[in-house]
């Protein structure tokens, strides 16, 4: 499939779901990957997730864990097990992996599409498009024709004057002369009830997007956090994939 791109985001960790999804990328056939951030955070398995993105040289964007991890910073309002996440994966980083996650950038763009974890509404906020009029909002920075998202773990497209919404399933038509954003699901922590590992394909030739779901090893990776001393619900949550 030379013409599509596979969309992976919020990898949160989960080196069990990460090796799943990029074994499923290569079955298809799809040579060009994208990564929209949050790579770190709640999993067990941070420094591993980090090196296999460095190592196959995928593109990656900076998300909100990720920065609060690099910099230690931005912490306000988090819960108590999620800041606990957030500096034990600090601690296990390396000076050079914290450093790489502090480079990433904040959007990366290709011909034909842009990519921000968020939104490219105060992008710097890490505001969440769940509904239709934060998608407007964000529409008036989209330059591109079509524009992917991650952060609310649920797969999503919004076009511009209609709304499809959040948790699709299926394959959706790009739609000729208007806005589209898409939003790629997670791969290592799904919230839309299905505990699977979820990415995009953009298939530039069908102009559509399809979501992939990949099952994986759950337990393995239940494992990795019970393993690391983190908040067992970080566990817990992944076999209800919410």
């Amino acid at each position: 499939m030379d013409d599509a791109l596979a969309v992976l985001s919020d990898l949160h960790g989960n080196l069990h779901a990460l090796q799943a999804v990029l074994a499923d990328v290569e079955a298809q056939g799809i040579r060009e990957l994208v990564c929209l951030g949050d790579v770190v955070g709640y999993g067990g398995s941070p420094a591993e997730c980090v090196e296999v993105l460095r190592a196959a040289g995928i593109r990656c964007l900076r998300g909100n864990h990720d920065a609060m991890v690099a910099s230690s910073s931005g912490m306000d309002g988090l819960t108590l097990q999620t800041r606990l996440a957030v500096e034990w994966t600090a601690r296990v980083l390396s000076v050079e992996q914290r450093a790489w996650l502090a480079e990433l950038p904040m959007t990366l763009e290709g011909e034909d599409w842009e990519a921000v974890h968020a939104c490219l509404h105060r992008a710097d906020d890490w505001p969440y498009v769940l509904t239709a009029d934060m998608a407007a909002l964000h529409f008036t920075h989209q330059s591109k024709p079509l524009c992917f998202i991650g952060h609310t773990h649920r797969p999503a497209m919004w076009v511009e004057g209609e709304a499809l919404g959040v948790d699709i399933t299926s394959i959706e038509n790009l739609r000729a002369g208007k806005k589209c954003l898409v939003n790629a699901g997670a791969v290592g922590q799904p919230r839309d009830r299905d505990s699977r590992a979820c990415y995009a394909v953009y298939r530039r030739g069908q102009r559509d997007i399809w979501w992939r779901r990949v099952a994986y090893d759950v337990a393995a990776a239940q494992k990795a956090i019970h393993e690391a001393g983190l908040p067992p619900y970080f566990a817990q949550r992944l076999e209800l994939g919410r």
